[in-house]
């Protein structure tokens, strides 16, 4: 947020996260934006993943002009003005493009009340991971259904293994995922999930962790993503934000693909929706700079070319589509876009980042202690009404 007064440099601070779709392209688009625009320089601090879900945006703002941001903070952004709303700076045009150019509902995701607090610059569901090769060797077929994963886990070799990132925060994804998928978009009404959705998906969750590998309860998708491209153990991960960079070769010792997860046929979803959005700090001080390289990341053009190209997960869908990027990820975008089309979107109300946090360790804790899902489901929805009557500020 400097300007750096020996040179008359314009000095941008943004805020990653620690993976190299993460950090990778940031660096690289911020590189060619400043040959573009050699008054400008800018700069990025990395954070864990976790704390990429769970930093609150209010110890961010002082510091960094660039926030990557997850699109459940709209509320409170929009609340406690802590970002900068972009549509009053960006050409109507430019966000229509962009809207048409959504990766399913990631562009539509980052407005809340009228306002866009975020351009999609990274695009991400829960998908399905793969080793083909192995696969291919068993000769089994991947399941399309949840009802078909029971029977998968039975039909392959007991020398390999099924993983399912079910870490605290993954495990309120995949939870999220399958109370969408049997009860439809609208199964959270009034500040109340629907507790014989909830108690089913929990239940249910439960039965499948007895087929799993032990450490999946641990997990998050980086490792079972990483033991699956360095050991021949692992071969099919159903629920696991994919990466694209483990499907492009050179990047791990195999390669993994990527397809879309079970599903329930009948409802029309498919999982949570994830990704990142590029926001601008209410406190820049250079905020015309910060809104230009946003613009800049996020159009058809630099997300087709340089993003993709080093080690990015674009957020756009000219991207998607484009042959040479599915060639370079072994179609990596093509087979799961039905997934991302058809995608959950969590609530952006105020108060749901701490309740979600907060919700995922009891769902976490409560299924290590092997405590009843009528219980977790009943004081998950405790938890919720607290947080929802604080200042009872938002509406789903």
């Amino acid at each position: 947020m400097n300007t750096n007064k020996a040179s008359n440099i314009i000095e941008l601070k943004g805020i990653a996260w620690d993976h190299p779709r993460g950090y990778e392209p940031l660096r690289a688009t911020s590189k060619e934006f400043s040959t573009l625009h050699p008054e400008v320089s800018i700069a990025w601090d990395i954070r864990s993943l976790k704390e990429f879900g769970d930093t609150p945006i209010e110890d961010l703002i002082d510091t960094y002009d660039l926030i990557t941001i997850d699109h459940p903070y709209m509320g409170q952004a929009h609340v406690d003005q802590l970002l900068l709303p972009l549509e009053g700076s960006l050409l109507d045009t430019f966000l229509k493009a962009l809207e048409t150019q959504s990766v399913g509902p990631s562009f539509k995701s980052y407005y809340y009340k009228g306002h866009l607090y975020a351009l999609p610059i990274d695009a991400a569901a829960l998908v399905a991971a793969a080793r083909e090769d192995l696969i291919t060797k068993i000769h089994v077929e991947l399941p399309k259904t949840r009802a078909d994963l029971f029977r998968f886990y039975k039909r392959i070799p007991k020398e390999y293994s099924v993983a399912w990132p079910l870490c605290a925060t993954d495990l309120w994804c995949s939870f999220l995922s399958l109370c969408a998928q049997d009860a439809g978009r609208n199964f959270i009404k009034n500040g109340t999930i629907d507790e014989k959705t909830g108690i089913n998906v929990l239940d249910e969750l439960k039965k499948h962790l007895q087929y799993l590998h032990p450490e999946s309860i641990n997990w998050n998708p980086i490792q079972v993503l990483d033991h699956m491209a360095s050991s021949d153990h692992i071969i099919y991960a159903p629920f696991v934000f994919g990466y694209t960079n483990y499907s492009r070769e050179g990047y791990a010792k195999n390669r993994v693909c990527f397809g879309n997860s079970p599903t329930n046929p009948k409802t029309n979803v498919s999982t949570i929706l994830g990704g990142v959005g590029l926001a601008i700090s209410s406190k820049s001080r250079h905020a015309n700079w910060a809104v230009a390289f946003a613009s800049y990341v996020a159009n058809a053009q630099t997300q087709q070319g340089t993003y993709t190209n080093n080690g990015g997960q674009p957020g756009n869908l000219v991207a998607w589509q484009d042959e040479s990027n599915n060639r370079l990820c072994h179609h990596f975008f093509k087979d799961i876009l039905k997934t991302m089309q058809k995608a959950y979107v969590r609530p952006q109300h105020p108060g749901w980042n701490q309740f979600q946090e907060q919700g995922a360790e009891l769902l976490h804790k409560g299924i290590q202690l092997g405590t009843a899902s009528e219980k977790l489901v009943k004081d998950l929805n405790e938890l919720y009404r607290a947080f929802r009557g604080e200042g009872n500020r938002g509406t789903d």
